[in-house]
């Protein structure tokens, strides 16, 4: 199974140390036309720690903003287009199980390596029933570059599930996911959702919702599927409704 933490090396204490002796010095390990750039970028999107007042549509979607779905309900539908071609209605009810992977994009290689050690289990989703879908808000050409690193990362070389493209903002907020500003431009070019999973009953109602706000935190897949297969075989309720 990949490393899902590839970029981690043993010089990574290093180059923290260094750059924090940096700061500390009042350096900058860029050029004043880097940060001139990074301005630039961050009052277009309006992201940065000043604490500025929001603008565009973070301003629209502030007031959903931090309200997570409630279990035993319906995931809001949105209708996106897939890589592999058409056009799919996520949270549509299909009489199965539907595993629905929210992804941070083609910059996170976290993502890539989650993604493939998906794969590497399909066969046990597959048995047990559960249509799998990963979702991005990147536009269709990365989403495509990131199926291409995708297969490239996995034994078989395929992916053989969906990957939708191009989940909007106000969706995003909809469905309650935590989402970030890119830290610059090499990263990517628009706000993206932090990792999220959600397991669909057949009548459409979220059974699972997991959200998390950071790379490094996500669901073991080995602990999903004993779960989805306890759930199905015991006809498990969904739990977390206590108040809703």
């Amino acid at each position: 199974m990949p490393t899902l933490l590839p970029f981690v090396r043993g010089g990574a204490t290093k180059k923290v140390k260094s750059a924090a002796s940096s700061a500390a010095s009042g350096g900058s390990s860029g050029s004043s036309s880097g940060g001139g750039t990074m301005q630039a970028f961050q009052k277009k999107f309006g992201g940065g720690s000043g604490g500025g007042q929001q603008q565009g549509p973070e301003q629209a979607a502030a007031a959903l903003a931090g309200k997570r779905l409630i279990p035993g309900q319906g995931l809001p539908h949105v209708t996106l287009h897939t890589v592999q071609g058409g056009v799919i209605e996520v949270g549509a009810p299909t009489g199965k199980w539907q595993l629905i992977v929210v992804y941070r994009g083609k910059h996170c290689p976290v993502s890539r390596n989650y993604l493939a050690s998906l794969q590497q289990i399909i066969y046990e989703l597959d048995d047990l029933g559960v249509e799998v879908l990963a979702l991005t808000a990147d536009g269709r050409e990365k989403a495509e570059a990131f199926l291409d690193s995708l297969r490239a990362t996995t034994e078989t070389k395929e992916i053989t599930y969906r990957i939708a493209y191009g989940l909007k903002l106000t969706d995003m907020h909809k469905w309650g996911l935590y989402v970030s500003h890119p830290r610059n431009i090499r990263e990517t070019e628009h706000p993206f959702p932090e990792p999220a999973m959600f397991l669909i009953n057949p009548e459409g109602q979220v059974q699972i919702a997991e959200y998390s706000n950071s790379p490094f935190c996500r669901p073991d897949l080995r602990i999903m599927i004993e779960g989805i297969r306890y759930i199905e075989e015991n006809d498990y309720p969904v739990r977390g409704t206590y108040g809703f």
